[in-house]
């Protein structure tokens, strides 16, 4: 099996489903997006001995930078709502609203949690930092050093993770700053961590505040 099926098809799987979740009713966005962590959460662990650049460590001077950017992020994110334009509308789905379980919600917020803090972070890291950063520096990325910088890979990776989200111009500034972080430390963990304090803190905001516009 080629090496970049292990990179792509997570990521594919994780966009499919998030396409088909946006044009269901809400009631079954919940069930979508717990078949979405699960599935592509098993095929990250599944083909886990492939993902070698995850068998780093990390230190604690790397785990302060991670928690500071993660920080930076969520504040940048939050911050820019109403200021900088989006693509598209998302939506503000409530799961108290939409199921008359106070357990099947707080089952499907652990759920969005997990997903957001564990899964995604490394998805996306994997993919966008680890895998198409190398991968426009050379088709053998896996001959390319993690970290490794040329303008057209970096910019190119950080303007298309901005298209990924709604909020394209705090998508950008995440983008600049995960891919600094892998260009600075070399090391994958960094920009994953950070990644998940953002999303983890993003999700215990929107707990905290009712606005589920950010979910």
């Amino acid at each position: 099996m080629p090496k970049t099926i292990y990179y792509i098809l997570p990521f594919a799987l994780f966009l499919v489903l998030t396409f088909v979740g946006s044009y269901l009713p809400s009631k079954y966005y919940f069930y979508l997006y717990i078949l979405k962590t699960f599935s592509v959460g098993f095929l990250l662990f599944y083909w886990r001995k492939n993902f070698v650049e995850l068998y780093s460590r990390i230190n604690s001077r790397e785990i302060l930078l991670a928690l500071i950017s993660g920080v930076f992020v969520l504040v940048c994110w939050v911050g820019g709502e109403g200021i900088f334009p989006t693509i598209g509308t998302p939506k503000a789905i409530s799961p108290f609203a939409e199921t008359s379980s106070l357990w099947i919600s707080w089952t499907f917020i652990g759920i969005r949690l997990i997903g957001a803090a564990i899964v995604v972070p490394v998805l996306e890291e994997l993919f966008w930092r680890s895998f198409l950063m190398r991968y426009l520096i050379d088709k053998d990325f896996y001959k390319v050093p993690l970290g490794a910088y040329t303008h057209f890979s970096f910019w190119t990776v950080a303007i298309l993770f901005a298209l990924e989200h709604f909020r394209v111009f705090p998508g950008f500034l995440a983008g600049v700053i995960y891919g600094g972080l892998l260009c600075y430390s070399k090391n994958i963990w960094v920009p994953i961590l950070s990644h998940a304090i953002t999303n983890l803190g993003l999700g215990l905001y929107v707990l905290i505040t009712g606005k589920w516009i950010f979910w």
